[in-house]
């Protein structure tokens, strides 16, 4: 006599091992053959990423972020149609207060250069020259920042940031009267 739950029972066993080995060979064949784990990290020097549209209080935000990591540097950024930077430094023992009023300008490279139009020590405003010069002499700043006294402008070089080891950022265009900066952000 046959027995009818054995044989149900042998057939549903072998479904489900047929299944699960089913099952496996779909997991371990098949697919991509030839992934590599490098295949896209990494693009040509200077490919455009991506680009940042902000304003000044946005731009502002950053700049004093950024200053605040600098040891040494009592400074702070103001925008409004011009970039005002207000600081501290040591004279003769002293703690003085200043402020220079600048006017930005995108160079070719992306870089940006800060035109000293007024600069006030004090109560008192002096000649920018003076004034670059006790800063160049007295603020420790980034590298990537270059005062030039006599010409009365500060270079601030954004394509030497150290932003990240594989982008680096270039300036578009600085309009602060329209609230307009742009930047751009580069593959290095």
């Amino acid at each position: 006599m046959i027995n009818k739950w054995k044989w149900a029972f042998l057939t549903l066993a072998a479904l489900v091992v047929i299944g699960l080995i089913i099952v496996v060979s779909l997991l371990f064949s098949g697919g991509e053959k030839n992934f590599d784990q490098n295949a896209n990290d990494s693009l040509p020097a200077g490919k455009k990423l991506f680009t940042i549209h902000t304003g000044k209080e946005q731009a502002a935000f950053l700049m004093n972020k950024e200053l605040e990591d600098q040891k040494g540097v009592k400074m702070k950024a103001e925008l409004t149609d011009q970039v005002k930077l207000l600081g501290k430094a040591d004279l003769f023992g002293r703690e003085i207060m200043y402020q220079m009023d600048l006017d930005p300008e995108v160079m070719k490279n992306g870089d940006l250069v800060l035109h000293e139009k007024n600069v006030r020590v004090g109560r008192l405003n002096l000649p920018g020259e003076q004034v670059l010069t006790l800063v160049s002499n007295t603020v420790d700043l980034p590298k990537w920042v270059k005062v030039y006294p006599q010409e009365e402008l500060i270079q601030v070089q954004l394509t030497k940031m150290k932003v990240k080891k594989h982008i680096e950022v270039k300036a578009k265009k600085v309009d602060l009267k329209n609230d307009d900066i742009i930047i751009d952000v580069l593959s290095k």
